[in-house]
């Protein structure tokens, strides 16, 4: 790791090392008036809208305007909003992406305007941002698992029994890590059929999926999904079935998730859930914007290293230089009784501080 340095919000930054492209803003200076935009894969789910709502908010106070797309989880549809959004000449832009891939003209576009461009939750597999922030989606799939690895020991003594994996669409980067280390953790136990069922991340899609998976498979033990929307589908299949117990009782199918949304956080307090790994949509969107007009926009390095906020509840992350530019890796985290009411858990920030309801 090159220049290590340790950040805190509202602090003097002691050493500045890095490798983002310089850039003076094209669209407009800090905090001169110019308007800051997002490129959004979909508000159809909670996360994705508190995420812009957390881009929003962070501009706004840095003075920025603001102006966001929805591309309905379209990818052409997407790489369209966000070359006519740079045509605009913002501040900066932010993507969300749906797929991946072919960001490399938007990229181009984007460095011949000098407008910084920033990713946030799904990083790019082609292409150089000035900044990405995401969280370790294999790390989260491999703790995901073990979750349910726990369950199936307190249940047979060892683990053993069939696990629904109801992944969602793998032309996204995330998904498809969060898959891959959820597979990897529970290929190791041979007693344990994982039984996988493709949903294209879509709610309806994996109700259906539950709804013959149980069919075929009424002895179900577990169920994972990796991330709340999906879950939804699956929590709502299992209900209609019947077989929604709270943990604990017998019958009980054990259930992990990713995202950490409020709904998720009510599930676990409700006893429907084993556990949702959480990832920080807030953090996203503040911290690409601070990045993107602290540094990229004033042509400073990205700093690398050690990131430290205690105002989240993960506090400490890293950044490095990646071959897709500087990337910011949050750490995912098991939601449990310890932390559920833990006032910095996004669910609970956006919910009690800034009055969003699910």
């Amino acid at each position: 790791m090159v220049g290590a340095v340790s950040l805190l919000l509202g602090a003097s930054l002691v050493a500045l090392t890095g490798c983002a492209s310089g850039s003076d803003g094209g669209g407009g200076s800090q905090s001169s008036g110019g308007t800051g935009v997002f490129a959004n894969k979909g508000m159809d789910y909670f996360f994705f809208a508190m995420q812009s709502e957390a881009i929003q908010r962070k501009s706004e106070e840095l003075g920025y305007k603001f102006s966001t797309t929805d591309a309905k989880h379209d990818s052409s549809q997407q790489f369209n909003d966000a070359k006519s959004l740079l045509v605009q000449k913002p501040a900066f832009l932010i993507v969300d992406p749906v797929d991946s891939a072919a960001w490399g003209p938007v990229i181009e576009q984007a460095n011949r305007d000098k407008i910084p461009f920033g990713i946030v939750d799904t990083p790019i597999t082609t292409g150089r941002a000035d900044f990405q922030v995401a969280f370790d989606n294999r790390l989260a799939g491999e703790m995901a698992a073990e979750e349910i690895v726990k369950g199936l020991k307190a249940k047979y003594g060892e683990p053993k029994g069939k696990v629904l994996n109801g992944y969602g669409a793998l032309s996204s980067s995330a998904w498809k890590a969060r898959k891959e280390g959820f597979d990897e953790v529970l290929a190791q136990y041979p007693d344990v059929q994982v039984i996988e069922r493709p949903t294209e991340g879509a709610e309806t899609t994996a109700r259906q999926v539950t709804d013959a998976t149980l069919s075929e498979h009424p002895d179900l033990d577990a169920a994972h999904a990796p991330s709340d929307s999906i879950t939804r589908g699956i929590i709502t299949a299992i209900k209609s079935k019947g077989k929604l117990k709270p943990r604990g009782e017998d019958g009980h199918i054990i259930i992990t998730t990713i995202d950490g949304e409020p709904q998720a956080l009510n599930w676990y307090r409700e006893g429907i859930i084993d556990a949702s790994v959480s990832q920080d949509p807030v953090a996203y969107g503040q911290i690409a914007v601070e990045m993107l007009t602290e540094y990229v926009a004033k042509g400073k390095d990205i700093p690398l290293g050690e990131y430290v906020d205690e105002k989240y509840y993960w506090e400490t992350a890293v950044i490095e230089d990646t071959a897709n530019g500087p990337t910011m890796t949050i750490p995912p985290y098991v939601i449990a009784e310890d932390n559920v009411e833990d006032s910095r858990q996004w669910a609970n920030l956006v919910t009690t501080e800034w009055g969003q309801k699910q």
